[in-house]
C-alpha cells in the first residue's frame, strides 16, 4: 500500500503540506487515519528521519505507535544519568555563564534533553539569556511532558517570539507537542504569531486533542472560521471534519454548517 508521508522533515526549510488522506486502512477511521498520519510525523521528529522511511509502519494503529514514541523517548531522555547530572550543575554555575555554555558547547539537542532536570525557576532565567532561534531549535527537541512546568513559566512574550520562528520553520509537529501544555495567556501570544495555514497544520498534529476546542475558544469565532476557510481552500474539509469528535457542539456545528454551505457554492461555480 501507499504509505502516508511523513511531513515533517527535521531542518528543513521546505513547507510541509497538510496530512493527505492515508489510503483506508480496512475498519479504519477517518480519524483514525489522520491520527496515524501525526504519530508517524511525531515518530519521525523524534529520530531525524526524512519523509517516507517510516512508511512500513503505516498499517500500525495510532496506539501502538504512540506507545511506540514513548518507549524511544525514554530512552533519549531518561537513558543516561549524565542528564541529570548536568541538569544539577547548572545550579551551580551564573544563568548567564550557563546559558553561554549551553549554546556554544551544548547545543539545542542536549539542552533539551537536559531540560527535564533543572528547577524550572532556574531554566526560565538561563533561557531569558538565550537568542530566540536558539531557544526555537531547543523547542523542536523538547519532550513537553517532561518540561510542562517551565512551559507555563515562560513569559508571554517569549512565547510569541519562538513561534514566530516556529511558523517560518514550518515546525508544525513541535508546536502540536506543547500547544498542549501551555497557560492561557501564552496560548493567546502564540496564536496572534499563527496564520490560518499553521493553525490548520498544528491543529492536524495537536498530540493532546482535547485541548483543541479550548485552543479555538482562545482564539474565538474568527480564528475558527479562518481554520474552514483554509481547509477549504487547501482541500482539506475531510481531514477537519474528522477532528470534529475534538470541538464542542457548537465549534463542529459551526464547521459542518460552513462546509454544508461552501461545498454547494463551488459546484456552482
Amino acid at each position: 500500500m501507499t504509505a502516508p508521508p511523513v511531513t515533517d522533515p527535521p531542518a528543513s526549510d521546505s513547507d510541509t503540506t497538510a496530512p493527505p488522506d492515508p489510503t483506508p486502512v480496512a475498519g479504519r477511521s477517518p480519524s483514525e487515519r489522520l491520527e496515524v498520519d501525526a504519530e508517524l510525523q511525531r515518530l519521525g521528529r523524534l529520530l531525524g528521519l526524512a519523509p517516507g522511511e517510516l512508511g512500513y509502519l503505516a498499517d500500525i494503529s495510532s496506539a501502538d505507535l504512540r506507545a511506540l514514541r514513548a518507549q524511544i523517548t525514554q530512552v533519549l531522555f531518561d537513558g543516561n544519568g549524565a542528564l541529570a547530572r548536568l541538569g544539577a550543575a547548572t545550579r551551580l554555575l551564573p544563568a548567564a555563564l550557563t546559558a553561554s555554555l549551553t549554546e556554544r558547547i551544548f547545543g539545542p539537542v542536549l539542552a533539551a534533553r537536559v531540560a527535564g532536570t533543572v528547577e524550572p525557576g532556574r531554566a526560565v532565567e538561563i533561557a531569558a539569556r538565550l537568542p530566540v532561534d536558539f531557544l526555537a531549535d531547543v523547542a523542536s527537541e523538547l519532550d513537553p511532558r517532561r518540561v510542562a512546568a517551565i512551559l507555563a513559566a515562560i513569559p508571554a512574550p517569549t512565547v510569541a517570539a519562538v513561534t514566530r520562528v516556529l511558523v517560518q520553520r514550518r515546525e508544525w509537529v513541535a508546536m502540536g507537542s506543547f500547544y498542549g501544555f501551555l497557560p492561557d495567556a501564552s496560548i493567546q501570544a502564540a496564536m496572534a504569531e499563527t496564520d490560518a495555514h499553521a493553525l490548520l497544520q498544528i491543529a492536524f498534529v495537536l498530540e493532546d486533542k482535547s485541548r483543541l476546542s479550548h485552543v479555538l475558544e482562545i482564539g474565538g469565532s474568527v480564528r475558527l472560521g479562518e481554520l474552514v476557510a483554509c481547509a477549504e481552500a487547501e482541500g482539506l474539509t475531510e481531514q477537519l471534519a474528522a477532528l470534529a469528535a475534538h470541538l464542542t457542539p457548537e465549534q463542529a456545528a459551526a464547521v459542518t454548517r460552513t462546509l454544508s454551505l461552501e461545498r454547494p457554492a463551488r459546484l456552482g461555480s
